[in-house]
């Protein structure tokens, strides 16, 4: 009787957290992952977008899986992914997407977003989950594991150039675009821009700044922006240096040159009048929520004058529509 009642209680969520994010008038992002390069409690970087009853996915790092299972996201009703770079951290249970969307009543091919390679990244995950996808049909049959909607395909795009904005998904009013961006030496790398009756959410992938994020990010309802503190990684690059660990020592001076100063996100907000600032990929990951205030809120919070969100898991910030 217990089993029963926490089964139907978390199948009501379910149903309940879909009714709200896919039949609302709002946009609404959920920051599902918002942890760091680094192995976390936090899940890595991924973002849902429900808007006019589509559901889209922006990257799939380690721990997405259990963030979107704890969040109660309708996975059986994902309509498309989209993946910045391939950076393990952004990608790493993008397998598990894919499979588990279409376990949980996806019907329809999934698509997945991404500069050049997402061919070889997609193929790869397919081929390592094919004897899986076989045995959930064998064993529960074709009505309710058809093969048929098992499989994603890849849409493969090359990054515009400069600060142009390339259109790559356009569904009932839902027009996503890809920028390129600046995380050398993985390259390529992009941010994604949805627009929406007006509305504006841009995800900055992982970069260093650049006129190609400033310019797709002016007046923006939502910008989702990784941030570094780089001053706190060079203390703990000095402490590893000093205890001898010259391998995370050098990790952590290397990580400094292709990602967001606190410094930087706050300018680059305050300059293209960003109304909502959104902060995930958070490194180095705060213990607690005055940390995270400490760390990031209280640096930008000098810079930017917008509404500021400093990003945990399970995070939804609300777009209204129009």
């Amino acid at each position: 009787m217990l089993v029963d009642r926490m089964m139907s209680k978390r199948q009501r969520a379910s149903v309940e957290a879909a009714e709200t994010l896919l039949r609302g008038d709002d946009a609404t992002a959920v920051l599902v992952g918002t942890g760091g390069p680094f192995p976390s409690g936090r899940a890595q970087s991924c973002t849902a977008l429900f808007v006019n009853g589509q559901f889209l996915l922006f990257d799939a790092g380690d721990g997405a899986m259990g963030s979107i299972r704890a969040a109660n996201l309708p996975l059986g009703q994902l309509d498309a992914v989209f993946i910045t770079h391939y950076h393990n951290d952004h990608y790493a249970d993008l397998g598990d997407v894919m499979e588990w969307s279409w376990i949980m009543g996806r019907r329809l091919t999934l698509p997945v977003h991404g500069p050049t390679g997402i061919t070889q990244i997609v193929d790869g995950f397919q081929s390592a989950y094919a004897l899986e996808a076989t045995y959930r049909t064998a064993h529960h049959g074709k009505d309710l594991m058809p093969p048929e909607w098992v499989d994603s395909e890849p849409v493969e795009f090359a990054p515009p150039e400069h600060d142009r904005a390339l259109v790559v998904y356009e569904q009932d009013g839902v027009v996503v675009k890809a920028f390129r961006v600046n995380h050398a030496p993985v390259e390529p790398s992009v941010g994604y821009r949805i627009e929406y009756q007006g509305k504006v959410i841009v995800l900055s992938g992982d970069t260093v700044r650049t006129n190609s994020l400033l310019a797709n990010s002016q007046n923006v309802d939502l910008l989702i922006c990784e941030a570094m503190n780089k001053e706190l990684v060079q203390v703990m690059q000095a402490v590893n240096k000093d205890i001898g660990n010259d391998f995370l020592a050098t990790t952590l001076y290397d990580i400094q040159d292709y990602h967001m100063d606190v410094s930087d996100v706050g300018a680059l907000a305050q300059e293209a009048n960003v109304k909502r600032l959104a902060l995930n990929h958070l490194a180095p990951k705060p213990q607690s929520d005055r940390q995270a205030n400490m760390f990031y809120g209280d640096a930008i919070s000098e810079l930017y004058a917008g509404e500021l969100f400093v990003g945990k898991d399970g995070m939804q910030i609300v777009i209204p529509v129009p």
